[in-house]
């Protein structure tokens, strides 16, 4: 329960993330959106340990997970923002969200706690995530077959990062905890994409930067945003189970339909009421499938 309970706070923490990622992800270049979120966040967190006197103890296998954890997280932020920025949300999230069912699978046959029931409970929310984009205009919108596909072709790329990325990010967290676990992660992912950025000014690319307080403001709050939910999801992998963490953050496809639907207008209508529905099920079976 405790895992579910955290995967489900990271899950709509990352859903408000990606809902201001559709806005900032169309207004400077993704590989710089990337640097500053991951750099903001890192400064806070290495202010915070130094203060506190808790910087992270060397731990080989540790640190090269969190390096890995690291580099994938910009590969599967930029894809998933490229997804975003296309858009609808509705889409772009949910599909993104399948990582669930890539993680759990990775956490089952490398050994950690699993019941059938959470077996079941992970594919009914695959199929929810899958059945949500299989309408090219099933609300009324303006999107193409051809623009929908797209949308979930970089989604699903990042839906594999996002696994592969959050596995990574466990390995650590085992060993260091959440708060070391979050931080390297942080570290390495704006260190990867520093490098990124320098490949692509030595390459002259011109890059989009920031140019309105506005757009600074909601920068800001989604670095902290998406810290929180990481935060979440490693905690709840830690004291709940991985599994099950997974599980919980696996709503992120519902959450950010949601919010979008608060916040951005974008409709909802009738099947993707329903399959979220179907992912609000899975949840519940996950949940008591718990060992």
């Amino acid at each position: 329960m405790t895992g579910i309970l955290w995967g489900l706070s990271g899950a709509f923490l990352i859903g408000a993330s990606d809902c201001i990622a559709r806005v900032t992800a169309q207004r400077i270049s993704t590989s710089v959106l990337i640097l500053i979120i991951t750099g903001l966040s890192t400064a806070l967190m290495t202010g915070w340990l130094i203060i506190s006197g808790n910087l992270p103890a060397w731990h080989t296998h540790a640190w090269l997970a969190s390096a890995l954890s690291g580099i994938l997280n910009v590969a599967a932020l930029y894809f998933l923002f490229l997804a975003l920025a296309r858009g609808p949300v509705a889409i772009a999230s949910p599909v993104a969200s399948s990582f669930a069912v890539i993680l759990v699978i990775l956490n089952v046959f490398t050994g950690q706690d699993w019941t059938a029931l959470q077996l079941v409970a992970t594919l009914t929310v695959f199929a929810g995530v899958v059945m949500l984009p299989r309408q090219s205009n099933p609300d009324g919108g303006d999107y193409s077959v051809a623009w929908l596909q797209r949308t979930a072709l970089f989604a699903f790329a990042a839906a594999v990062t996002i696994a592969l990325r959050m596995y990574m990010a466990q390995e650590a967290t085992d060993i260091l905890g959440a708060l070391h676990g979050v931080y390297l992660n942080r570290l390495f992912a704006m260190l990867a994409c520093l490098l990124l950025i320098c490949v692509q000014l030595a390459k002259h690319k011109p890059l989009l930067w920031p140019d309105k307080r506005s757009t600074t403001a909601l920068i800001v709050c989604q670095s902290l945003l998406e810290m929180a939910a990481l935060g979440a999801f490693l905690t709840g992998s830690l004291l709940g189970g991985r599994v099950t963490a997974t599980i919980g953050f696996s709503a992120m496809a519902a959450a950010t339909v949601i919010i979008a639907r608060v916040f951005l207008g974008e409709k909802i209508g009738r099947w993707r009421i329903a399959w979220i529905s179907v992912i609000g099920t899975g949840i519940v079976m996950a949940t008591l499938g718990s060992p």
